[in-house]
């Protein structure tokens, strides 16, 4: 693994930090809330974008959203289903929004997608080649979800990637570190302590 994160080939990715996702008053709070909050997560996640920032990394902001009465959702599995069922992440509301600590700034990229990995049927690709990326660092809720999946998928196209661990939360502890246990073998694990060094 590549320990140094040079800036002109490092993109930080800010997964899925949307209100309804992230907010304790968004659809999914009741289910993901209590690990954002009891990790500190979106504090963690403004020190990582801050950071960033001031490196000169390519920021890129990845938003599940859909169109209203989600018209474009394919529930093929249980998770798109409760987007369904709860009527989360439609386009133009507070919800499918950004957290207000975590907003994207100008010249920022914003990418949006509709499946559960952040490169699937989206430019995300298109935007890191665009930018001359090799490596990837990333962040975000819910771990075992947008969060692996993307690192998985970040492999397969041939990016380096690194896993913010501190600055990720799951539904539950055990299934964020058995998330990341999972991701040892395809990702750099770090804390935002060990990325700010």
């Amino acid at each position: 693994m590549t320990a140094h994160l040079d800036p002109k080939k490092t993109a930080l990715l800010s997964l899925h930090m949307v209100n309804d996702i992230a907010s304790p008053d968004g659809k999914f709070g009741p289910m993901f809330s209590e690990q954002v909050v009891a990790r500190h997560v979106i504090e963690k996640s403004k020190a990582l974008l801050a950071y960033g920032r001031n490196q000169g990394f390519t920021i890129v902001h990845v938003a599940v959203r859909f169109q209203p009465e989600h018209t474009d959702l394919v529930t093929n599995s249980p998770l798109l289903t409760i987007v369904k069922d709860l009527d989360a992440l439609v386009e133009g509301t507070w919800g499918a929004d950004f957290v207000e600590d975590l907003y994207p700034i100008d010249g920022e990229s914003i990418v949006t997608h509709q499946r559960v990995g952040a490169f699937q049927d989206s430019s995300l690709n298109q935007v890191l080649q665009q930018a001359g990326i090799e490596h990837i660092v990333l962040f975000g809720v819910v771990t075992n979800n947008i969060v692996e999946h993307t690192a998985r998928n970040g492999v397969d196209y041939g990016y380096y990637v690194t896993v913010v661990e501190d600055c990720c939360s799951a539904p539950t502890l055990d299934i964020h570190n058995a998330s990341i246990e999972n991701m040892r073998l395809v990702a750099d694990i770090k804390s935002l302590a060990e990325i700010q060094a």
